[in-house]
């Protein structure tokens, strides 16, 4: 087997398992999972730092935004792997 082949077929392979992206109907319109996981991310980020700063935590998320936007990677990382990454 060439080199060649051994690289078209694990590419065909994942290309025709992997096709497409899950897609979440919202109100009748789809969207890409994605978009909804990054929206998470973002109201996951805001309402932590909202909470820490409430009771007294804010100095945890300094520097800030090299803090809410790790939380907002990983909030929305998080999300995918809870919801989409069984498809």
């Amino acid at each position: 087997m060439s080199i060649g082949a051994a690289i078209k077929v694990p590419a065909l392979l994942a290309l025709i398992k992997f096709s497409g992206d899950p897609l979440v109907d919202i109100a009748g319109a789809y969207f890409p999972a994605w978009l909804a996981c990054m929206l998470a991310g973002a109201a996951g980020a805001w309402a932590l730092a909202a909470a820490a700063s409430r009771v007294g935590l804010g100095a945890v998320f300094r520097p800030a935004p090299v803090m809410l936007a790790a939380t907002f990677v990983a909030i929305t990382c998080g999300a995918w792997l809870l919801f989409f990454a069984a498809r």
